[in-house]
């Protein structure tokens, strides 16, 4: 005996009988900004994450980050008043954009802060903006 795990998108020659006969699993996002912040606290950020830096702006940097994760993802339910291109933002975007704060406060002068512009691009332009093609989203 034997399983296999088969991941496939939607195609019209994918067999309807394996279907019918298959386990089938889905991994939706959680339903409401309180929930979603819940996730990202409990999936990507760890209670190592929370500890790898000692600087106060860490922690609500943190939280900020997982707000604006939660919420760009909450506008897809909302169709073409959340998105005019339904953007697939996923986990590998909270987690870069968490590796480039932790970069960003490790090299970071402690006389001169935090570089807000630097972050504001970073994050809106690189991170999440680098998907977004639509200039009215």
């Amino acid at each position: 005996q034997f399983r296999v795990w088969v991941t496939t998108e939607v195609h019209p020659r994918f067999s309807i009988n394996l279907l019918q006969i298959s386990i089938k699993f889905t991994n939706e996002p959680p339903q409401g900004i309180k929930a979603g912040v819940k996730r990202s606290f409990t999936g990507s950020i760890t209670q190592d994450t929370l500890d790898v830096c000692n600087l106060p702006q860490w922690k609500p940097i943190l939280y900020a980050i997982a707000f604006l994760h939660t919420t760009v993802q909450e506008r897809r339910k909302f169709g073409p008043l959340g998105w005019n291109i339904p953007y697939e933002f996923n986990q590998g975007d909270l987690t870069s954009t968490i590796q480039f704060f932790q970069n960003h406060l490790d090299d970071m002068d402690v006389k001169k802060g935090i570089s807000w512009s630097t972050a504001r691009y970073m994050v809106g332009e690189v991170q999440y903006g680098g998907r977004v093609t639509d200039d009215f989203d």
